[in-house]
């Protein structure tokens, strides 16, 4: 389980940095769309499902993003959980257990599986193979995402898109489970105050500072 929220926590740094340069094909085409999301406001429903089907753990929350490198990922039910990145150091808080992680980003693409930065050189086909997929029952326009790196965690990613907004998401790791997610009420390109992205431990929790190591 923890190797399943590292890997979705990797993917959604990944898709708040992404860069590419322009060209007609599936990776260029999603390039641009995520390249359009200069900031986004939206709430999430999140389910993990394991290889026999069965719904392991279900979440919602909201999330904020905006460009360059900050993002919001501010889980409500059933167990709250708040993670926040301003590119530079991310928390993690998890009330409940009264504790704070703090964590550097990576500075290298692919360090973390699923991460690209946004590197006006890198594009998504250095990363993955990028191909327009048809999903049964969905009216969506979809993207599916295959690491070429075959050690990451995630083997398999699927975006999918209304009008060029983001709608759903799903991964696969190598174990077979799945993570579900929808985003509904999105709101593209509004201003969004910078104070969201950053985080000040509240004085009464533990703080693992890993930035220290």
């Amino acid at each position: 389980m923890l190797a399943i929220k590292k890997s979705l926590l990797g993917f959604i740094t990944a898709w708040f940095f992404v860069s590419a340069a322009h060209a007609e094909s599936a990776s260029d085409t999603l390039t641009g769309y995520l390249q359009n999301m200069r900031s986004m406001r939206a709430d999430f429903t999140q389910t993990i499902i394991d290889n026999k089907g069965r719904a392991l753990q279900k979440s919602s929350g909201e999330m904020l993003l905006q460009r360059p490198n900050q993002f919001r990922w501010d889980v409500k039910t059933p167990i709250r959980q708040l993670i926040v990145t301003n590119g530079k150091r991310l928390w993690i808080y998890d009330p409940d257990l009264e504790q704070v992680t703090i964590r550097g980003l990576a500075k290298a693409a692919g360090e973390t599986p699923a991460m690209l930065l946004s590197d006006p050189n890198l594009s998504l086909g250095k990363e993955f193979d990028v191909k327009a997929i048809t999903v049964a029952s969905s009216a969506l326009q979809w993207f599916m995402l295959t690491p070429k790196d075959k050690s990451t965690v995630i083997s398999a990613l699927q975006l999918g898109f209304a009008n060029h907004i983001i709608q759903e998401m799903q991964l696969s790791d190598h174990l077979g489970h799945t993570t579900k997610i929808t985003f509904t009420h999105v709101k593209l390109n509004a201003p969004i105050n910078s104070s969201l992205f950053s985080f000040t431990p509240p004085t009464h929790v533990d703080v693992i500072d890993e930035t220290k190591h």
